[in-house]
């Protein structure tokens, strides 16, 4: 490894020395075990990554973890695990014959209506358009139905001899009402002193 220093060897052979479960020890740990400071184990291990030779997992995670592409076991654990992959993807990539039919019902103009009600299956691209104007219908009906009831309450009072809302009087007749209790009051002092004297 002639890209490396000897002192990056060093710290790559630590991380080698983890296995196949990788080095878990913080940037702080390594620099007591090697005598180094924290910003200078960052170094090491930036430039062993450039040089290909490191595989690092949760780099700013306290759960970080840092494995030696070169260890044997690090190898066939890899080699496993690209195994296992491969089988899923060919399990999941079958015939296209053995996937199950799609049982929703088409929406195109030929669509059998019948199925659909029987099936449950969403209405056609037609009905959806016309869901609205539905909804405005019944609202209208709604509003029509309390309009015809609010008609015939008025009725049924305005029959039992309760008219409707009172009417609020003019300012006019208001002033002529007032006029007619102010002579009244009037009077009706002039006939208690009347009365007293």
């Amino acid at each position: 490894m002639p890209i490396l220093t000897g002192d990056e060897k060093i710290y790559y052979a630590y991380v080698y020395s983890f296995g196949e479960r990788g080095c878990w020890a913080t940037d702080e740990q390594i620099g007591k075990e090697l005598g180094r400071c924290v910003r200078t184990v960052q170094r090491y291990q930036a430039n062993c990554k450039k040089a290909g030779l490191l595989k690092v997992i949760g780099e700013r995670s306290k759960y970080r973890r840092i494995w030696a592409k070169d260890h044997p076991k690090f190898k066939a654990a890899q080699k496993i695990q690209a195994q296992q992959l491969r089988q899923t993807c060919q399990s999941r990539a079958t015939n296209l014959s053995e996937l199950p039919r799609q049982t929703c019902p088409t929406t195109n103009k030929y669509t059998n209506k019948s199925t659909i009600k029987e099936r449950g299956g969403s209405p056609s691209p037609a009905q959806q358009a016309h869901s609205p104007l539905k909804d405005k219908q019944q609202k209208l009906e709604a509003f029509q139905e309390r309009e015809d009831t609010m008609k015939r309450v008025e009725q049924l009072k305005k029959s039992f001899g309760s008219g409707g809302r009172r009417r609020k009087p003019t300012p006019a007749e208001f002033e002529q009402r007032r006029q007619a209790q102010r002579r009244a009051l009037l009077a009706d002092e002039a006939g208690r002193k009347g009365a007293a004297g």
